[in-house]
């Protein structure tokens, strides 16, 4: 997600809090219901304005933090939308993320939430997802966060899940989502241990021929 290195601006105390308990409860209960092969936690003690995707030995987890959980700005939906995204993580088909090739990139994670996922949320539970909510709640986060800027170029192109604008614009109109095949981070990653292995087979190479002088 979009949100880290912020500060949570918690819902408050007293019934809205207890609001807020009620309604993550029954979000996560609802999620559990739609995705069993997934494990859903809630860090309530971090001030993280985060959710994250991970796998810990046979388990893949969902985590949400509890800076984003019970930031004033997040509704309903846009919970549910943060939540979708990690599971996209686990369940899309495409681009994966650089760091693990196990787990989606961000942009095959958006296309399966409008593709796959809140449909089958929907189905499995009852519980619906508006795009545009969601889209309105984040766009407080990010604006709190400015993280509305210039994109973060980091390849010779820039995926449009990395900058919030484009990607806000996508979300509203999914039939402008491309369909990315490899995440070019992926791409860089593979090139730099390519040319690793070549430079560390290198030195091991001439360590050789120097050892028959």
């Amino acid at each position: 997600m979009l949100f880290a290195n912020m500060t949570g601006e918690p819902v408050g105390k007293g019934s809205a809090r207890t609001c807020r308990d009620t309604l993550l409860c029954d979000i996560l209960a609802d999620f559990g219901r739609a995705f069993p092969d997934l494990l859903f936690e809630l860090d309530e003690g971090s001030a993280t304005v985060n959710a994250q995707a991970f796998i810990r030995g046979n388990d893949r987890v969902v985590r949400i933090y509890g800076g984003l959980a019970h930031h004033a700005a997040m509704n309903a939906d846009g919970l549910v939308f943060a939540l979708l995204h990690e599971v996209g993580h686990h369940l899309s088909k495409g681009g994966r993320l650089a760091a693990n090739s196990e787990l989606g990139c961000e942009c095959a994670a958006d296309r399966w939430i409008l593709a796959k996922g809140a449909a089958r949320l929907r189905k499995q539970t009852g519980r619906t997802l508006s795009i545009e909510r969601a889209v309105s709640s984040i766009e407080q986060l990010t604006a709190l966060a400015a993280c509305g800027g210039r994109a973060r170029k980091r390849g010779p192109s820039v995926c449009w899940a990395d900058h919030w604008p484009r990607r806000k614009h996508v979300l509203v109109r999914p039939e402008a989502a491309p369909a990315i095949p490899r995440c070019y981070l992926s791409e860089f990653l593979r090139l730099n241990q390519i040319a690793q292995r070549e430079t560390t087979n290198g030195c091991s190479t001439s360590r050789r021929q120097r050892s028959r002088c």
